[in-house]
């Protein structure tokens, strides 16, 4: 074989490969829209891309937690009831840098073992120390609860835009994730319950769940894709509906090539598109929002804008989506045809 012939079978193999490599969900909305455009004798519209929502700064979100200090004497008397190993444990320098969930479940842990304290103590001075930090305890518990769930750095991950909107035909499950949330959503009273609490090693294949793909980033991305191209094609099509684009003169034009176009590329492949989209946001939004719904109501203002931009975000894909298929049917109604045939 010539050096010719092999530079040629590698340019062949390389266009094969390209064009059988997975669409991204702005080469479907760029295809369907150049179509459209063809369909409609209108010029391909400018699509204005916006940012999709992003959190508030870790900073604005993170809730300062001041730890009690107990005398040397308390510490030793508190071997009683078993909470010196726990304090001990939460001074060292290593507890110090824990992540916000090791932090959580070492309050929950010292907590439970605070209660047992109350229960069990019969030394008047060191019953009012336990008392007192218990109360002190709990008091904190919705920050560090906060801290560790909603304005964790896990969520904080899982949220953030800086990844690729979902791949057409190739969505990843929001199985896990959703049950991560939902997992952290249900320990916000299982303090109160000692036998209830999971335990770090139960929660963190959660975390990793979240951690895992940015999933929430990708949501929040493919549906700022979705907004942001069907409303710079519903604004071609509010100018062809104007001008009766399909019949400007007779309504016997031919509309093969304009049902094609909406039969195949925007029914065929944007729809399911935007579905796997929307099917995700309608499982995992609700989820979301009621994981903030049972955080401190002094502290779910500090996120409930990214709750609201993102349920707003999701609801202004389906408005576009709707106001699409009303185009559709407008311009063919205009020709005397309906655009799904029956």
């Amino acid at each position: 074989m010539t050096r010719l012939s092999i530079r040629l079978l590698l340019v062949l193999l390389a266009l094969c490969l390209g064009a059988c490599s997975p669409q991204s969900a702005e080469d479907v909305h760029r295809d369907y829209l150049a179509r459209l455009a063809r369909v409609l004798d209108a010029e391909r519209p400018r699509v204005e891309r916006d940012n999709p929502p992003r959190l508030p700064r870790s900073a604005e979100l993170r809730q300062v937690i001041e730890s009690p200090s107990v005398n040397l004497l308390d510490w030793w008397a508190f071997r009683e009831c078993g909470l010196t190993p726990l304090l001990s444990e939460r001074n060292t320098s290593l507890a110090r840098v824990m992540p916000p969930a090791h932090h959580m479940d070492m309050d929950a842990r010292i907590i439970q073992q605070l209660r047992h304290c109350n229960d069990t103590v019969d030394d008047e001075e060191l019953l009012a120390l336990s008392e007192s930090l218990f109360e002190l305890k709990m008091a904190q518990w919705p920050a560090r609860y906060w801290n560790a769930t909603a304005a964790g750095p896990e969520l904080r991950l899982f949220w953030s835009p800086s990844t690729n909107p979902l791949r057409p035909g190739d969505e990843a499950s929001y199985s896990p994730a959703i049950a991560a949330i939902e997992r952290l959503t249900q320990l916000h009273d299982q303090v109160l319950s000692p036998e209830d609490w999971p335990g770090i090693r139960t929660l963190e294949p959660h975390y990793q769940a979240l951690e895992r793909g940015r999933l929430g980033g990708q949501l929040v991305q493919s549906l700022q894709v979705n907004v942001d191209y069907l409303q710079a094609a519903n604004r071609m099509m509010a100018e062809a509906v104007e001008r009766r684009a399909l019949c400007p003169v007779s309504p016997q034009a031919d509309l093969t090539a304009a049902r094609n176009v909406m039969t195949l590329y925007f029914i065929g492949s944007v729809q399911p598109m935007m579905a796997a989209v929307n099917q995700r946001a309608n499982l995992l939004l609700p989820a979301y929002a009621r994981l903030i719904a049972v955080q401190d109501p002094t502290l779910q203002p500090l996120i409930a804008g990214h709750r609201d931009a993102v349920q707003g975000l999701h609801e202004t894909a389906l408005q576009a989506t709707r106001q699409h298929v009303d185009y559709w049917q407008q311009l063919f109604a205009q020709c005397g045809r309906e655009a799904v045939e029956r």
